[in-house]
């Protein structure tokens, strides 16, 4: 599903469901590859990934009902108050098959105005493999650091292992169901992704792995609920050829 900016001006960035609870400040220069996705008013509402010179990768339910033009995505800085370079958003490509209640295929590509200055920004690449329990991954974010809170303004990150996947669906039946196309991470209480985080980067060994999709916030007990990119990446390859292609000869 695409909108661009011949799509209806009714629709509008509303805020993302789910700052990283119990993590720490990145260090400087880390994190590089991820993107702020702001409103007009320079308001943190979901995160990305940077996968090419001009595309974003985020959760789908950052950008249900949204428009290109109320979107802003801001790069190249671990602190938003401090340097980042600022993006109008082209266009948006939501998976055809993204279920809001399920929160299934919550995947989508932002495809930016513009070229990325890889000088500042990196791309990161995506990981083909699958995950096994008790993997190591790293997210990072700008979201709350408490249910309600407000966004943080400076990047955090925080280490989690994967969580056994039949455990997870049991402590998340409540809930919704967690399908194979997701995996969870869990650590212990105070620990976990909060309002903010949605749609940020989860990285292994400096490839993208996942995307933060769901879960009860924030760092209340329960696992965390995120996308697995291996199992989209024909889908980003086919979205990014399509958005190539609807480029004009001089955007390239």
């Amino acid at each position: 599903m695409e909108r661009n900016l011949s799509s209806d001006n009714s629709y509008i960035f509303v805020l993302g469901d789910s700052r990283i609870v119990g993590g720490d400040n990145v260090e400087p220069g880390f994190g590089k590859f991820h993107a702020s996705l702001q409103n007009l008013d320079g308001h943190h509402v979901c995160g990305g990934a940077v996968i090419s010179h001009r595309h974003v990768v985020t959760a789908a339910h950052c950008l249900v009902g949204a428009h290109p033009r109320f979107i802003k995505v801001v790069v190249g800085t671990e602190n938003l108050d401090i340097g980042g370079l600022q993006y109008d958003v082209r266009a948006i490509y939501i998976h055809e098959n993204y279920n809001t209640s399920l929160r299934l295929h919550d995947i989508a590509v932002l495809k930016v105005s513009g070229l990325f200055d890889l000088q500042r920004v990196d791309m990161i690449r995506m990981d083909r493999d699958e995950l096994q329990e008790n993997d190591i991954v790293i997210v990072t974010g700008f979201g709350a650091d408490e249910p309600k809170g407000s966004s943080s303004r400076k990047m955090q990150k925080l280490q989690l292992p994967v969580f056994n996947q039949k455990t997870c669906r049991f402590a998340m039946r409540y809930a919704r169901k967690v399908f194979d196309t997701m995996f969870c991470t869990f650590t212990r209480i105070g620990e976990g992704t909060c309002h903010g985080d949605s749609g940020g980067p989860l990285i292994k060994n400096n490839k993208l792995v996942g995307l933060v999709s769901w879960g009860i916030p924030c760092g209340s007990g329960f696992p965390d609920v995120h996308t697995r990119i291996n199992f989209y990446i024909e889908w980003i390859e086919g979205t990014l050829e399509k958005s190539i292609k609807k480029c004009c000869r001089n955007e390239l």
